[in-house]
């Protein structure tokens, strides 16, 4: 927003030994903040130019003004303020054109007042007003259209008028509008509408878009020589509601999002007429001005122990100082004791002042922050504890992302019902929210993979690998462990902290895929991860395949004799109905079970590194598909003492082989508190391929 410094001085007197830059900065020290401050030219009347964080002014609608904004220099520079001058309008009975204004509901429009005007002549406004209204952004068009420009920018309360002639039957309802109800709006783009948008209609159409837009059809023009003029108070989480449908924001919108006070309805119409009484000097009034309404504004009224305030404050401020910097704000104050009654002004009390602290807020921010001496804590401060959880979450973050190269997803805990449903998910063990932030996600997700693969899908066309982990919470629809208030049996829904993480590579081309290297990949990621945080993982089968995974490649993961996930691949049919083309491999690992295995395991005995070196062999060979690569390096292990570590290294599934089998590679290392010999590991490595014959029916590759 702009503010025109020669405009705030219509309202206060600013001294003069006071600097634009100066005032810029009381501003943003008191008030607002300000970005820029720019000197307009000559032509402009030299004018200086405030430029406002919108942001820094989102919650104070009645700074949305010249007006507002001058009531606060006036305040913390001390100075008095010009009181807006309101003449009532004159009441028309005999002869006057009468007007039909009728509101459906008046939780969508608390207040609409309107008057109707004739003899306009429709001309340029004076330099005056088109050198203010350029000043601050805004572009002249005709003294009807920039007299309700120029209200908006003078008070905040955005207003429209329209071309009496075309109003059909001189009837304005204030309605919801019809689904597939079309308008042509100010901007000559046609708007289609449904039943949540709010309209301004005569009996035959809509005729503006309401606190948005008017329209074409009722548009003033250069032929127009009767008005309406339209001051109201609309929804404002509607207006938010129909600009964000419609992709269409104005200068009217914004200021209606803000929660207006309604008062400023009949300021704003007043105003508008005197402007358009002294451009046009012929115009009369020739309706009765209606003013529909329903509303019942809360002028809070709060108590406020000055003792309690200077204690918040940390510095005591006199009672005079208090109640002159809340009369200055427009706060009605009444004296009881030590006690002031504190009345909220009609365009602070919309959402804005509702409590004690608010009224604390006002009387620091215009003594000045920085009136107030920083003071040491005086409170003392204990060590921080050392959260073991948090210390591993964080050792695990910097394994998967620094060691295995996997890239952090943060995702929001919500999922769809069709996620659910397509991976085969039990529906009733999901959490189902009450108000959902995005339309179709409704329900509060009961694993992490599932957030991992909508992020594939949307990623997959721009990535050929993609490698992702998240860590998170998981909700389930049953009583966790956290109490949720003092009653019995009334527990919040369970959740636990889990890791997952994703692999793809290459697309999918058909439903039958032998390659295995992703999911390996995916073992040795979580052989690594445990390895690091000192315990070794095993993977044993699974007694039950969900739907999601493909039946052949799927086991869980098993550490320090505890099952605490799984590791699977995504099968074609999931993959195809989720839109996902890459081949996919997911794990899934409860922290909260690792967390307790780990925190709660012996403490490691170092033993000395071996004087004597050890002996690789490398094994090969073909076995059933259906045998577990676990059940084998356990046969392996456990086959010999002397057989210290073994490792896999490669899967392979082919033609050659043919149907139903897999070729596994290993490493086997041979070690012992002396120097072995060829001859003596040869002999043990061909008792251990006998043995796997019998146990596995394996057969040593000769190709």
């Amino acid at each position: 927003m702009y503010l025109s410094l020669n405009w705030l001085k219509d309202f206060v007197n600013i001294p003069e030994s006071i600097t634009p830059e100066e005032l810029g900065l009381k501003l943003t020290m008191h008030t607002v903040e300000i970005d820029k401050i720019k000197k307009q030219a000559e032509k402009l009347d030299n004018d200086v130019i405030f430029e406002v964080d919108n942001k820094s002014i989102t919650n104070r609608p009645d700074l949305w003004s010249h007006y507002g904004m001058a009531r606060e220099i006036a305040t913390f520079l001390n100075v008095k303020l010009k009181q807006i001058k309101s003449t009532p309008l004159p009441f028309l009975v005999k002869g006057a054109t009468k007007i039909n204004v009728k509101i459906e509901d008046f939780k969508l429009c608390q207040r609409y007042m309107a008057v109707a005007l004739d003899e306009i002549k429709i001309e340029d406004s004076p330099e005056w007003m088109q050198k203010r209204l350029i000043s601050v952004g805004m572009r002249p068009i005709n003294n009807i259209v920039d007299i309700t420009n120029y209200v908006m920018l003078e008070f905040g309360q955005p207003t429209h008028i329209f071309d009496l002639s075309k109003i059909f039957n001189k009837s304005i309802i204030i309605r919801n509008a019809k689904n597939n109800e079309i308008i042509k709006t100010l901007d000559k783009q046609d708007r289609k509408l449904d039943n949540s948008m709010l309209v301004i209609a005569d009996k035959e159409k809509p005729i503006a878009i309401a606190g948005i837009m008017g329209g074409v059809d009722s548009e003033v023009d250069n032929s127009t020589t009767s008005i309406l003029i339209e001051s109201a108070n609309f929804n404002p989480i509607l207006i938010r509601k129909t600009s964000q449908k419609l992709g269409l924001r104005s200068e009217a919108s914004i200021r209606f999002e803000k929660f207006l006070d309604p008062n400023l309805c009949e300021i704003a119409l007043v105003r508008i007429v005197e402007l358009i009484k002294e451009f046009c000097p012929k115009a009369k009034i020739i309706s009765e001005l209606k003013d529909e309404k329903k509303y019942s504004l809360n002028h809070n009224i709060i108590k406020l122990d000055l003792e309690w305030v200077n204690k918040i404050i940390g510095k005591k401020i006199k009672e005079k100082e208090i109640i002159k910097i809340l009369q200055n704000l427009g706060f009605g104050i009444k004296k009881n004791k030590n006690i002031l009654i504190v009345t909220v002004p009609s365009w602070r009390a919309t959402r804005d002042i509702t409590i004690a602290e608010d009224i604390v807020e006002e009387i620091v921010r215009i003594h000045g922050y920085n009136n107030i001496q920083s003071i040491m804590p005086k409170t003392e401060m204990g060590n921080l504890s050392n959260n073991q959880e948090h210390l591993l979450e964080r050792k695990i973050k910097n394994i998967l992302s620094l060691g295995a190269g996997l890239s952090e997803a943060h995702n929001y805990s919500f999922v769809s019902e069709e996620q659910i449903n397509k991976l085969g998910f039990e529906k009733s063990l999901a959490l189902k929210l009450v108000n959902p932030t995005v339309a179709h996600q409704t329900m509060l997700r009961t694993n992490l993979f599932m957030n991992l693969l909508e992020n594939v899908k949307c990623n997959q066309a721009m990535e050929e690998v993609i490698k992702i982990f998240e860590i998170g919470n998981i909700y389930i629809n049953k009583p966790g462990n956290i109490e949720k208030d003092n009653k019995i049996n009334n527990k919040l829904p369970y959740q636990e902290k889990h890791l997952a993480f994703v692999l793809a590579n290459q697309q999918i081309k058909t439903s039958i895929s032998n390659n295995n290297d992703l999911f390996q990949q995916a073992k040795n990621i979580i052989v690594y991860l445990l390895n690091y945080l000192n315990c070794t993982a095993n993977f044993v089968q699974a007694s039950l395949i969900p739907n999601w995974a493909d039946n052949k490649i799927y086991v869980n993961i098993e550490a320090l004799g505890k099952i605490i996930g799984w590791v699977g691949k995504l099968s074609f049919k999931t993959s195809s109905s989720l839109n996902i083309k890459k081949e996919i491999v997911t794990a899934e690992i409860n922290l909260q079970e690792l967390f307790s295995l780990l925190i709660n395991q012996p403490t490691l005995k170092y033993q000395e590194l071996p004087k004597f070196p050890p002996i690789i062999r490398d094994l090969a060979f073909v076995v059933d598909e259906k045998i577990l690569y676990n059940d084998i390096k356990q046969e392996i292990i456990n086959f010999n003492a002397l057989i210290k570590q073994v490792e896999l290294f490669d899967v392979y599934q082919g033609n050659k082989l043919g149907s139903s089998k897999k070729n596994l590679a290993w490493h086997l290392t041979y070690q012992t508190n002396r120097t072995l010999t060829s001859l003596e590991v040869d002999k043990i490595q061909a008792d251990l391929v006998e043995q796997l014959k019998k146990v596995f029916f394996i057969q040593i590759r000769d190709f």
